[in-house]
């Protein structure tokens, strides 16, 4: 008896094709109406974002502006023939009237036509002759607010010929005006008659 080898088939099965799932509903209009609900929900969160951006930014810019305005220089020029202890003698000043230091580049005196950037050629311009004054440099300084500085002091004389000048001073002084110009700790500079008109902007104090 002979062997036959015996023949086996294997028949396989067939795959099953697999179906892609949605993430659907399955009802179209809900569909659309969560999609949309989705895209409005991100859209307001982007303006929430952008406006506390917008509000943020605007903030900080108030609160720069608040700081500026806590630190500006007024300066004030004033004169006057007698002093605080009585005695008589013609005082000429600056004083910082406003808020934060004031750093004064320079000043300059206006009188009967002429400019004095000194006060010492002011005192000349009076007439000739020996006079004792005092003056004290303001230019190219820094003045503290609520500081005053006193830019000349001429005590009355007892040479007659020097209480003439004195005196012509002593009138003249009312129609004498002053010019100056200053910056503040933030490089905010300005020119100023030193009187009631506000100061006036400037980008630098370059001459």
């Amino acid at each position: 008896m002979s062997d036959e080898a015996e023949s086996v088939s294997m028949i396989e099965a067939p795959e099953t094709a697999h179906k892609a799932h949605s993430h659907g509903t399955g009802h179209r209009w809900f569909d659309i109406v969560m999609a949309v609900a989705i895209l409005l929900v991100s859209a307001g969160s982007l303006y929430v974002s952008l406006h506390t951006g917008h509000t943020m930014e605007a903030l900080v810019k108030e609160n720069e502006r608040l700081v500026r305005a806590q630190s500006t220089p007024i300066l004030q020029f004033n004169h006057g023939n007698v002093t605080d202890d009585g005695e008589k003698a013609l005082e000429f000043g600056i004083s910082n009237v406003g808020t934060g230091p004031a750093r004064v580049m320079w000043t300059e005196l206006h009188s009967e036509g002429k400019t004095y950037r000194e006060m010492s050629d002011y005192v000349k311009a009076s007439g000739s002759g020996q006079v004792t004054y005092i003056t004290s440099q303001i230019n190219q300084s820094v003045l503290s607010q609520g500081e005053e500085r006193r830019i000349l002091k001429w005590s009355y004389p007892k040479d007659p010929a020097a209480q003439k000048r004195w005196e012509l001073i002593n009138k003249t002084r009312f129609e004498a005006t002053a010019k100056a110009c200053y910056c503040s700790v933030f490089n905010e500079c300005w020119t100023t008659n030193m009187a009631a008109d506000l100061p006036q902007p400037v980008k630098s104090c370059d001459r």
